[in-house]
C-alpha cells in the first residue's frame, strides 16, 4: 500500500516537477479546481485495468486504439503499472496534457488490485483536472470477447473465490442482470428463464476452474470460446470509456466496486 500511494503521488506531482508532463505548473488548489466540460481536441482516452492477475494500459483516440500493453502481473501490479502507462504514452508521443478522459475498471475483481488501479488513475486525473468513466469489470470482461450474435447469452465469470464467482447475464453486447456472487453450481438459477432453454456462452479467467460445475449445472446448454480463459482487455475498456464519456464524474467521487465486502473490512462476530 506504501508503494501504491507512492505511485499516485508521483502522478499527483508530475504537473509540478515536469518528469511526465509538458503541461504547465498547476497552482497549488489544483485539486479544487472546476473540470472542464468541453472535450479535449485529441480526444484520447488513457485505460487502466487492474481487476484480475493482469495489469494492462490501453490508448485510444475514440474508437481507434493506438496502443496497448499488458503483462501478466499476479499481484505486482504496483510494480508495473507505472511503466506500463508510460510505454503507452511514448509509443504515441503523447502526454498526459493531450488525454481527454480516464477509463478505469472499477470492479468487481481483485480488491487490492482495483485499489491500485483506481488510486493511480486519481492521481492522473487531479495532477491534469481530468474526468474519469468507471466500467464495471463484468461489462469490460464481456465486451473483451467478440459479440458474434447479438441475441446470445453470454455468462462472464470472475473468481470470486470460496467456490463462487462474480457474473451477470449478458445478451450479446447488452447486460441484462444485475451483477451476482453464485456458486457456479448454481448459475442456471440466478439468470432466468431463457438459461434454462437456450445455449449459453460461458467465459472468463474462472471458467475452466469451475467448468464441472459450470457443466452440472448448465449441462447441453453450456458454450465455451476455444479461449475461455479470456481476461478483461484494457482496450474493450478504453472503447467502453469512450462510448460511456457522457458519463464520466469528478475522481473524488469514486470508490471501487466490490460487490463482496472485503475480509478486512467485514465487522467481527
Amino acid at each position: 500500500m506504501v508503494r501504491t500511494r507512492w505511485l499516485a503521488a508521483r502522478y499527483a506531482e508530475s504537473s509540478r516537477d515536469g518528469v511526465r508532463s509538458r503541461q504547465s505548473s498547476p497552482s497549488s488548489d489544483n485539486h479544487h479546481r472546476p473540470y472542464p466540460e468541453e472535450a479535449r481536441v485529441n480526444d484520447l482516452v488513457l485505460a487502466i485495468e487492474t481487476s484480475s492477475i493482469w495489469t494492462g494500459v490501453a490508448l485510444a483516440r475514440g474508437c481507434k486504439i493506438l496502443a496497448e500493453r499488458s503483462v501478466e502481473s499476479r499481484s505486482r501490479h504496483n510494480e508495473v503499472l507505472s511503466g506500463l502507462i508510460q510505454g503507452v504514452m511514448d509509443q504515441t508521443a503523447k502526454d498526459f496534457a493531450d488525454l481527454s478522459v480516464l477509463g478505469v475498471s472499477i470492479g468487481p475483481g481483485s480488491f487490492t488490485a482495483l485499489r491500485i488501479g483506481l488510486l493511480v488513475a486519481k492521481g492522473i486525473a487531479f495532477a491534469h483536472s481530468l474526468k474519469i468513466v468507471s466500467v464495471m469489470t463484468l461489462d469490460v470482461l464481456n465486451a473483451s470477447l467478440p459479440v458474434e450474435n447479438e441475441t446470445e447469452f453470454r455468462l462472464p465469470v470472475l473468481d470470486a473465490y470460496k467456490n463462487e464467482v462474480f457474473t451477470a447475464l449478458y445478451r450479446g453486447s447488452k447486460r441484462v442482470s444485475e451483477p451476482v456472487i453464485v456458486d457456479p453450481a448454481f448459475i442456471a438459477s440466478l439468470a432466468g428463464s431463457p438459461v434454462h432453454t437456450e445455449p449459453v456462452t460461458v467465459f472468463g479467467p474462472a471458467s475452466l476452474k469451475y467448468e464441472e460445475s459450470l457443466r452440472a449445472s448448465l449441462g447441453k446448454r453450456l458454450r465455451m470460446p476455444e479461449n475461455p480463459q479470456i481476461a478483461p482487455t484494457p482496450s474493450a475498456l478504453a472503447l467502453l470509456a469512450w462510448q460511456r464519456r457522457e458519463d464520466a464524474c469528478d475522481p473524488s467521487d469514486l470508490e471501487p466496486f466490490y460487490l463482496r465486502m472485503p475480509d478486512a473490512k467485514k465487522p467481527k462476530p
